[in-house]
């Protein structure tokens, strides 16, 4: 046995939405012992349902998009298929969203397969967007890389403060890889994060423009003593096209806010379309921050 094999599988069960606790462990107390001296035990999996419906409330604020409440519907059986529905209805000052995906049980090659539609109005750095959507996607883990293979399609209306409206639309299949070298998933402090994207869109399949869009991000953790951590970030990004006309906003690039560039209000940096910022097609940052724990949660 490995105690490294026992915690995968631990971890890939709990990670499925049936189970709301998984704990695996040896039965030490059934094994058995032969002749040569190899012991054999069985391995024993405590599992606890998840509630076939939750419902949940929530409210808050953010620096990028302000105060907000939010409705999530979730079931793990939808049918009684094994389907995940996951679903919901957010409220932002400047963003309102409603989506609603539906995940099938893993195959045999443990792939996630899902579509889901969502429908979304935003009103950020004197542009506002009125976007509806729907796609599928399948996900799968290869040892440290997770492959994302979706296909979507978006209607854009596109309206710029001090300039004229745009509709955009776009039918794009798309790849992400991450590779993942860290020590802990949810708060690392130390290892490595590389992800690489592809997708495009073609007029003679259902999109307003041509262009092959392609994104890389790299993210670097050192550890400083016992409580601080240096985080190193470069992202770069091109979107090939004749112009970023007629391209939706998903496929072009706008950054600034929390999570990108601090100091600089959400998705301030971009192209001057009016009075209003929008996406280009060119990105390129890099940054170095140094986060500081007070204790194990803060």
């Amino acid at each position: 046995y490995r105690e490294e094999k026992l915690n995968a599988l631990q971890t890939t069960l709990q990670s499925t939405p049936y189970f709301a606790s998984v704990q695996t462990l040896l039965d030490r107390a059934a094994a058995e012992t032969d002749a040569d001296g190899n012991a054999t035990a069985p391995i024993l999996v405590r599992v606890r349902e998840r509630s076939p419906h939750r419902v949940s409330f929530g409210a808050g604020a953010s620096s990028n998009t302000g105060a907000r409440v939010e409705f999530n519907y979730h079931t793990p059986n939808l049918f009684a298929q094994a389907w995940e529905l996951d679903s919901g209805l957010r409220l932002e000052q400047k963003r309102q969203t409603a989506y609603a995906d539906v995940f099938l049980p893993p195959d045999e090659r443990n792939r996630r397969h899902s579509v889901g539609v969502m429908a979304e109005a935003t009103d950020i750095q004197n542009l506002k967007t009125e976007r509806y959507a729907f796609g599928a996607q399948t996900v799968q883990q290869r040892g440290s890389v997770e492959q994302r293979l979706s296909l979507n399609w978006q209607n854009e209306q596109r309206d710029p403060d001090g300039a004229a409206p745009v509709t955009s639309r776009a039918l794009v299949p798309n790849g992400v890889w991450t590779w993942r070298h860290v020590d802990s998933l949810i708060e690392p402090r130390n290892g490595t994060v590389l992800q690489g994207q592809i997708g495009g869109g073609s007029k003679a399949a259902l999109s307003d423009q041509n262009f092959v869009r392609v994104h890389a991000r790299f993210q670097h953790y050192i550890p400083l003593g016992r409580v601080d951590t240096l985080t190193l970030r470069g992202e770069v990004g091109y979107t090939l096209a004749d112009s970023r006309q007629r391209i939706p906003q998903d496929y072009l690039f706008r950054t600034g806010g929390a999570g990108s560039v601090r100091g600089y209000a959400y998705q301030s940096l971009g192209i001057k379309e009016g009075n209003a910022t929008v996406g280009g097609r060119y990105l390129g940052i890099v940054s170095a921050e140094v986060t500081h724990w007070l204790d194990e949660a803060w």
